[in-house]
């Protein structure tokens, strides 16, 4: 029971839109929880945080891409463009919906890490 509880308080506050979210690693898990995030988002305010969660994820994942072998590099320069785009659709455009569906589009390239 308590590892229900711990997960459903992990699962909420990792819906809180009004902070920005600490971002660790690029795993399926963490994609999931930004792209629920951006489906919910509202206003600039929310765009930004989300914009800003992304920006360090990019990084995560571009200096993994610099220390991959080249298969692992080829599919994680995908997610790093798919990033971007999902960065600059909600942070200069405002449209977190389409942010979603652009790292939606990469979750099965994602798998493929493990």
């Amino acid at each position: 029971r308590s590892n229900i509880r711990r997960y459903r308080l992990q699962r909420d506050s990792a819906m809180d839109l009004d902070d920005i979210h600490e971002i660790s690693e690029y795993s399926e898990m963490t994609l999931r929880a930004m792209i629920a995030r951006l489906k919910k988002s509202r206003g600039p305010e929310q765009c930004i945080y989300r914009e800003t969660e992304l920006d360090e994820m990019w990084r995560i994942v571009d200096i993994a891409a610099r220390n991959a072998d080249s298969g692992t590099a080829d599919t994680l320069n995908q997610l790093r463009a798919a990033i971007m785009t999902a960065h600059d659709l909600v942070g200069m455009d405002e449209k977190p919906l389409d942010a979603a569906a652009a790292l939606e589009a990469i979750l099965p390239a994602v798998n493929l890490l493990r």
